[in-house]
């Protein structure tokens, strides 16, 4: 069973593409779906999670039939993104199996082994193969083994090292993601030396605390130049523009606030964008300094759909309002599960980075393959069984973190 689990892991992280848009982890979530469905059920948050996942492939159907009058649709295009939810809902499912097998460092373990086999299968980009293809996947195989490790020294030594690679290969978020990990697992430590717990609240007051320093020192340290000149003029520039690092950086915000606004119910999975959410779109990226009269915004973001480089901006649109309640309800449970492992004394580097991670993608980053990857292992890693269920040992012995 270990062998089974160990291997589906692996086929599910790799993205191994059977038909368009199908991959074999797709295919095997739905072969397994008897074994994890009940399963996921039954944790903290899992029938929410399955609930907005069902309502929001149902919803953008029927958005995308609802626009079809005045916007072009591609059923294609819908299938595709119908396919992203399900590899979401049933890759969170595998996870939660597959944890209840091989413990959480096991399953990460494998995990970021098939991601680091399917960014070497699908190619790289060799402008700049660490922030495109090989950050994510090595940090999770790095932060893996320094779990099964259960060395704390190694755990901080990894994450700032990769922090230092990350932000000398011009991924700054990256950088500051692993560096306020560093320091939370740094505190947690202090911490349990002085008391063997804390309170859930008491903890995420923490994690905003150090996110905001630890942000501001990365900041501080591009700006002087410490990760290269060109790093620091980019950066230079970003903030002039628009007087915000993040906002310079991510001038698509502007855009997904703006379609948002004039859509609050979305647009549907399978819907095109017309001329008149293109201009809105643009309003709004040029609210921030940006031009938006470029290539980029005609092609990359609006070419093909909807992407506005953020997966709550994303969800809400293609799916609506049910994408967005399956994002936050994601995200509870990713906050409150490392939240309550924080307290706890428990959290390993991986997990706090995962939680990090999947708060800046819900954000900046679009739904895709990466994104998806990265909050399908947060999610299965944070969650824990429901208070009702919580005395039943058989049960908890399946979600301990650290325990194997």
């Amino acid at each position: 069973m270990k062998a089974l689990a160990a291997v589906v892991c692996l086929v599910l992280a790799a993205r191994i593409t059977v038909l368009q848009g199908v991959t074999a982890g797709i295919l095997l979530s739905l072969v397994l779906l008897p074994v994890w469905a009940v399963a996921l059920w039954r944790l903290r948050g899992g029938s929410s999670i399955l609930t907005f996942g069902v309502l929001a492939m149902i919803s953008g159907i029927v958005l995308t039939d609802f626009f079809a009058g005045d916007h072009p649709t591609n059923d294609s295009m819908m299938q595709q993104n119908t396919f992203s939810l399900i590899s979401l809902i049933g890759g969170i499912g595998i996870i939660v199996w597959a944890r209840s097998i091989l413990g959480s460092a096991g399953t990460a373990l494998w995990y970021g082994l098939g991601l680091l086999a399917g960014a070497v299968t699908h190619g790289l980009n060799m402008d700049n193969v660490w922030k495109f293809d090989l950050s994510v996947p090595a940090t999770v195989t790095v932060l893996a083994l320094c779990m099964l490790s259960r060395k704390l020294w190694l755990e901080v030594a990894a994450l700032l090292l990769l922090a230092v690679v990350s932000a000398l290969n011009d991924s700054r978020s990256a950088g500051s993601m692993l560096l306020v990990a560093a320091a939370l697992v740094v505190w947690q430590a202090l911490g349990s030396r002085l008391s063997k717990s804390s309170t859930t609240v008491r903890t995420l007051a923490v994690f905003g605390f150090v996110a905001v320093i630890g942000y501001a020192s990365l900041q501080a340290f591009i700006l002087e130049g410490w990760f290269g000149k060109a790093a620091a003029v980019r950066s230079e520039e970003q903030i002039a523009q628009s007087g915000s690092l993040i906002l310079g950086g991510r001038p698509e915000l502007g855009a997904s606030t703006e379609l948002i606004a004039a859509n609050p119910f979305g647009l549907g999975s399978g819907t095109m964008a017309n001329g008149i959410d293109l201009f809105i779109a643009k309003m709004g990226m040029a609210r921030l300094n940006y031009d938006p009269n470029n290539g980029y915004v005609e092609k990359y973001m609006f070419g093909n759909g909807f992407e506005v480089h953020s997966m709550l901006g994303d969800l809400w649109i293609r799916y609506g309002i049910f994408g967005a309640l399956l994002l936050v309800a994601l995200l509870v449970v990713v906050a409150l599960g490392t939240a309550g492992q924080v307290a706890k004394r428990q959290a390993s580097g991986l997990m706090i980075f995962l939680a990090i991670q999947v708060f800046w993608d819900s954000l900046f980053a679009p739904f895709f393959s990466t994104s998806i990857s990265t909050l399908v292992l947060g999610v299965g890693l944070a969650m824990v069984p429901r208070a009702k269920t919580a005395a039943s040992q058989a049960v908890r012995s399946d979600f301990v973190s650290f325990e194997r």
